[in-house]
């Protein structure tokens, strides 16, 4: 490895035939390349889900390089790769080699020249001279160590890393881990859809539902309408349904008939169609119209029809899990890195506290909406993640201090994030400097839904009094409103009765709600 600019020498002789690290027995290795290969991963373009993580990796460890890096046969290949000019390494230089043979979560090289495993590696002892290395494994569902993201420099780090930064390695693997699974999935909605496109090129090859008439140019204009599903007494017949053009196409069909009764040419349409029952079918029309030469002018009509409803629906299924997919994948790092820029870092401990509950909550959100697979977040979960240790009699040692009232609602996948962030500021607040930081403080949170509206209200009681509003508007208000106002579009109301603390917020159901009940 080497930072941009620098090169990395090739093995000598006497190091070039050392393999360290080796994962497990020569099965369990054949058996994780095998799961590495059938992600297609290797040799691939860059990718901004992988850079990002890589970007997010090198600021939160301040390191001079970051690295998504794979393990396979011979060496190690990087995926993304921050403060590197080099796309890949000797397999056996590869700290990464013994990062996912440990078994450890994290594995952490505090100084590499002090590590016997190490010291004489030529990454070490030549450019770009490392000393501190940390990583966390790129861990598939069945559980094989791909490779790792990890962090780099040319300083010792003698402490290592803390609790708190090992969990962030972690993090920031799992959404590489993740963002592998979903490239994995796209792939095979891509492979099913070109065995259905050979499929499909099968049938026709083979002449299903194909076509031939020929007759004198007075009926060549009627023919083509009812090739084209236009003829009410006459319908169209494919595979044994009876069909009708549907009213949003008949007239381009219309205009179709009439120019290819009056010139030769290839017929091409895609239309929907109508059998009984009012099922709309797509149907795909491919076939040639030519005029005979001779004193009879007669044409020919000849081709090929097809239902083509199930590839249509799987293009559109391709076509929005690409958007989800992407909007996934930058969706998650967005955030992350939005809750890095809005935490105060004036001092270390507190910055690192307030981020690790920020993503904490983060993750609370991202756990529900997998469990749904996407589809959704159930609000009340959502809040009951934020006050559960106050939600229970056990918990308390008394009355529960909170209570949560409301139906049913499942936040759409887009508006759970942001708002599981606002939830979180608001439970920190109360914790630290409102009713539940006092004995005997009480939190009611209800929720419904009027008027196209989702309304939910935090209202504090108990706490310290309030004498007057605040006159600044502090971190945490300016957290909620950057979620609830600027990136879901709704309303945020704040009130400083002497009781307690009333926040009431109010957000439109299009963009914040994807069920109710």
């Amino acid at each position: 490895m080497a930072r941009s600019g620098s090169g990395v020498r090739r093995p000598s002789p006497s190091r070039a035939g050392r393999r360290t690290g080796m994962p497990g027995s020569a099965q369990a290795e054949a058996e994780r390349l095998a799961a590495l290969h059938r992600y297609h991963i290797l040799d691939t373009p860059d990718e901004e889900p992988f850079n990002r993580v890589a970007l997010l990796a090198r600021d939160l460890f301040d390191t001079p390089i970051a690295l998504v890096s794979f393990i396979d046969e011979e060496r190690q290949w990087f995926k993304a790769r921050v403060g590197l000019s080099v796309q890949q390494t000797p397999r056996e230089w590869a700290f990464c080699t013994h990062a996912i043979a440990s078994g450890e979560d994290v594995f952490v090289v505090p100084d590499a020249r002090q590590d016997p495993r190490f010291a004489d590696n030529p990454l070490v002892t030549d450019a770009p001279s490392i000393r501190f290395y940390a990583a966390a494994p790129l861990r598939t569902p069945d559980g094989f160590n791909l490779g790792t993201v990890c962090v780099i420099s040319d300083k010792p780090r003698p402490e290592g890393i803390s609790a708190v930064q090992r969990r962030w390695l972690g993090t920031l693997a799992g959404l590489a881990s993740d963002e592998l699974e979903l490239r994995l999935q796209a792939r095979r909605a891509r492979e099913a859809a070109e065995a259905e496109a050979r499929l499909r090129r099968a049938q026709e090859a083979a002449g299903v539902v194909a076509f031939e008439v020929s007759g004198p140019p007075a009926r060549l204009h009627g023919t083509i309408r009812g090739l084209l599903g236009l003829l009410r007494d006459a319908p169209l017949e494919l595979h044994g349904q009876r069909l009708l053009a549907a009213g949003a196409d008949r007239a381009r069909l219309e205009e179709l008939a009439l120019h290819m009764a009056r010139e030769d040419g290839e017929i091409a349409a895609e239309f929907r169609a109508l059998r009984e029952g009012d099922e709309t079918r797509w149907v795909q029309l491919r076939g040639e119209v030519r005029h005979e030469a001779g004193p009879s002018a007669a044409w020919r009509v000849a081709g090929l029809l097809q239902d083509v409803t199930e590839r249509r629906r799987a293009d559109e299924r391709q076509e929005l899990m690409t958007r989800e997919l992407d909007h996934r994948a930058k969706n998650a790092l967005a955030v992350v890195l939005a809750a890095l820029r809005l935490t105060p870092r004036e001092e270390p401990r507190a910055y690192a506290a307030a981020v690790e509950g920020r993503v904490a909550a983060l993750a609370r959100a991202h756990t529900l909406l997998t469990e749904k697979h996407w589809a959704g977040a159930d609000l009340g979960d959502l809040v009951r993640g934020e006050l559960r240790p106050f939600l229970s009699e056990a918990a308390t040692g008394s009355a529960p201090r909170a209570r949560l009232v409301g139906p049913t609602v499942l936040l759409s996948a887009p508006a759970a994030q942001p708002l599981s962030m606002a939830l979180h500021e608001l439970a920190t607040n109360a914790v630290k400097h409102g009713a539940l930081s006092a004995e005997g403080g009480r939190v009611s949170v209800t929720w419904s839904i009027r008027a196209a509206t989702l309304r939910l209200r935090w209202a504090e009681r108990g706490g310290p009094p309030i004498p007057e509003p605040p006159a600044r508007q502090g971190f945490g208000s300016r957290v909620m409103r950057g979620t609830i106002v600027e990136q879901l579009g709704g309303r945020l109301d704040w009130a400083w009765p002497r009781t307690g603390l009333v926040c009431e917020v109010a957000l439109p159901v299009a963009r914040a709600v994807a069920r109710i009940g």
